[in-house]
């Protein structure tokens, strides 16, 4: 791409504010903002370093892509493409959860590197809105269940509709917990979403995930993405 193709990333300059600035010491051609002073490499040989491929990242990883596939598409390395993943999520900000909603709440079957290690996502959506709330990645016990129960409680929620797993008996307010009938329909179809559009969730496929670092990297792209990333 030229110079004329890009705008200053520090103060949002003109495109025509661009001043050639000496070159470093691989021989790349540097340039210098004229209003903000700021100095940058516009045009380099390596992918991972052009502008926008965060923003690339992450719409592969809302398609679906796996990560050796946006590799090859990308043409980085996957271990720089793990790692921009990673921090890519840590930029984003979980929204905050609202006072007295109600939510469906459900865990979701997968496992990390062998079949024999099976965890479980455990997630809650607005009964309304079918937004997710949070999620918490790990063993199918009372500990890994109330990591998310418990925000939910804390959020004051009117509601809390559940399948009927014994352990959310014990978890979740009497007063607030409901397992009706089709009551959970809405998150239900939301696990048929997650397991369609995401590879590693696939049942049948030779996809996996082997880290539940990038499990929960690529989950938080994928559900908030839009909305928090700068």
């Amino acid at each position: 791409m030229k110079v004329d193709d890009y705008s200053c990333s520090k103060c949002v300059g003109e495109i025509s504010e661009f001043i050639k600035y000496g070159k470093t010491c691989n021989g790349k051609q540097r340039y210098q903002c004229k209003r903000c002073k700021a100095t940058s490499v516009l045009h380099f040989s390596y992918n991972a370093y052009k502008r926008n491929i965060n923003h690339t990242i992450i719409l592969f990883t809302k398609e679906g892509l796996g990560i050796r596939s946006m590799a090859r598409v990308l043409k980085i390395s996957t271990t720089t493409l793990l790692k921009r993943i990673i921090k890519i999520s840590d930029k984003i900000k979980i929204p905050a959860l609202k006072f007295h909603q109600s939510y469906e709440l459900d865990e979701m079957r997968i496992f990390i590197r062998k079949k024999t290690n099976p965890v479980w996502i455990v997630y809650a959506v607005d009964k309304i809105t079918k937004q997710l709330t949070g999620f918490y990645i790990g063993k199918r016990n009372n500990k890994t269940l109330n990591a998310v129960v418990k925000t939910l409680v804390n959020s004051k929620a009117e509601k809390i509709y559940t399948d009927k797993l014994w352990n959310y008996k014990y978890l979740v307010p009497k007063e607030i917990h409901f397992t009706k009938k089709y009551a959970t329909n809405g998150i239900e179809r939301k696990n048929l979403n997650l397991r369609t559009h995401l590879k590693r969730l696939n049942r049948k496929t030779i996809c996996f995930s082997r880290s539940s670092v990038i499990l929960s990297s690529v989950l938080k792209i994928y559900f908030w993405s839009c909305n928090s990333f700068q």
